[in-house]
């Protein structure tokens, strides 16, 4: 458990050009996509036709950044911890996106248009997670208005995005809802890039877990101390730090207060639980496919099944139960319908699809 690897210090006054630089290099990287993805359709465009397309983007972005620099929150020395959370998470995307790409090519897809749609699919699933996780956790938000930790102090806490915890299941619907309109608009067969892209996101979702893990977050409930896989998380973990913030009993802390109490390691089970549909996916059903939409099925039924039984052992968040089910299984279940319709409706062609 390593919730930082270093921290970067950036020195007074180069936090602002700092910023501008990386919303540029952002803009010509979307840039690049666009271009590329023209030529993939035969519809070549210029850099700079690409970038006006963007522009209400990248007008938003450098309004942000000067906002914040007039606000002096880019002025002072910056310290910026690289987590281990955080890397793993963007390990994940990338490599998601390279795996699908490839994939793509190989069905004779346009892998250009995967990478300018996994843009979209990430800010919707950013956005997704963190409106499902204020839903479930209003509580949080009802209370004192603004944030205590300077310099976000005069923030209202809602605002404060990297604050707000992530939840999956509301960041895969914002996902594919963005990924829908995505395809439906450049008229891309959804079931069919479906079935390419959902692996990606199993083998992502694996490498995401394992930063739960490192950060201690998306913990699980009291376990036996005479588990063998019984884990204790260090003061510096956001589990250790929400079981000393007074919300839990002192029971779900050592006796010397240098650890938590044994936990479940909720976090590794989902995260080779993913791994395992994902060589399931790749390996059993996509090999075999018949029909569009049968490898996003069959993760939407195992997920959704594996999610469902791991809800019993977290302990990250107060589930309230109705009728004996608790949010995250009344999620799973909505999860495994859609799967089950899915497989049993779903157009079946002739001949096995491409």
């Amino acid at each position: 458990m390593l919730p930082v690897l270093f921290t970067v210090a950036i020195p007074a006054g180069w936090g602002l050009p700092l910023a501008i630089l990386v919303v540029v290099l952002l803009a010509a990287v979307r840039a690049w996509a666009a271009v590329r993805a023209g030529r993939a359709d035969r519809h070549p465009i210029t850099p700079w036709a690409a970038l006006r397309a963007d522009g209400w983007l990248l007008a938003i972005l450098l309004l942000a950044v000067a906002a914040a620099g007039r606000a002096g929150l880019l002025r002072d020395r910056l310290e910026l911890p690289l987590h281990t959370y955080g890397l793993l998470m963007a390990l994940a995307f990338l490599l998601g996106v390279v795996l699908a790409q490839r994939e793509a090519r190989r069905r004779g897809q346009d892998a250009e248009r995967i990478a300018d749609l996994a843009f979209w699919v990430l800010v919707a699933a950013l956005v997704g997670s963190q409106v499902f996780y204020v839903a479930l956790n209003p509580e949080e938000f009802t209370g004192p208005r603004f944030m205590a930790d300077p310099p976000f102090e005069h923030l209202p806490r809602i605002l404060v995005v990297w604050r707000i915890g992530l939840v999956f299941y509301g960041g895969f619907a914002g996902a594919a809802l963005a990924a829908f309109v995505y395809m439906r608009r450049h008229r891309m067969p959804f079931l069919a890039y479906a079935d390419t892209i959902i692996p990606s996101v199993a083998f992502g979702h694996f490498l995401g877990r394992l930063g739960c893990f490192s950060a201690g977050c998306c913990w699980g409930c009291l376990a036996d101390p005479h588990l063998p896989w019984a884990v204790r998380f260090p003061p510096s973990s956001s589990v250790y730090q929400a079981f000393a913030g007074g919300g839990y009993p002192g029971s779900y802390l050592s006796t010397d207060h240098l650890s938590t109490a044994p936990v479940h390691p909720v976090q590794l089970y989902e995260a080779f639980g993913e791994l395992a549909i994902f060589l399931l996916l790749v390996v059993a059903v996509r090999p075999r496919k018949r029909f569009h939409g049968e490898v996003l099925s069959a993760w939407l039924l195992a997920y959704a099944l594996l999610r469902g039984v791991l809800e019993a052992f977290r302990g990250d968040l107060a589930r309230h139960a109705v009728l004996g089910l608790n949010s995250g299984q009344w999620s799973s279940v909505a999860i495994l319908a859609a799967g089950a319709l899915l497989w049993l409706r779903a157009p079946r062609p002739a001949a096995a699809p491409v």
